[in-house]
């Protein structure tokens, strides 16, 4: 079972999905149907003190939302889109 958030942000396609087999999080940016950005990453359990203990519902929503904020990031600062 994985779980994804798809959102607009300053005009691009964002996706994040986590999968919670491996604890995995894909992340996609798409600019005017052209992917610009793809990267995987591992999350950090021990960044949530009772994540074991969180249900996958709330467990996806916090790997999700920090997945996205590191793309908004670096949508903001420019390091992708047509910003850049």
């Amino acid at each position: 079972m994985s779980n994804e958030l798809k959102f607009e942000y300053e005009g691009m396609e964002v996706s994040i999905t986590y999968d919670p087999s491996t604890n995995k999080v894909k992340r996609t940016v798409t600019e005017s149907g052209t992917e610009i950005h793809s990267d995987e990453l591992t999350f950090d359990k021990s960044l949530v003190a009772s994540f074991d203990v969180m249900s996958a519902e709330e467990q996806a929503k916090i790997v999700t939302a920090w997945g996205s904020a590191g793309i908004k990031t670096r949508i903001e600062e420019g390091q992708l889109g047509s910003k850049k």
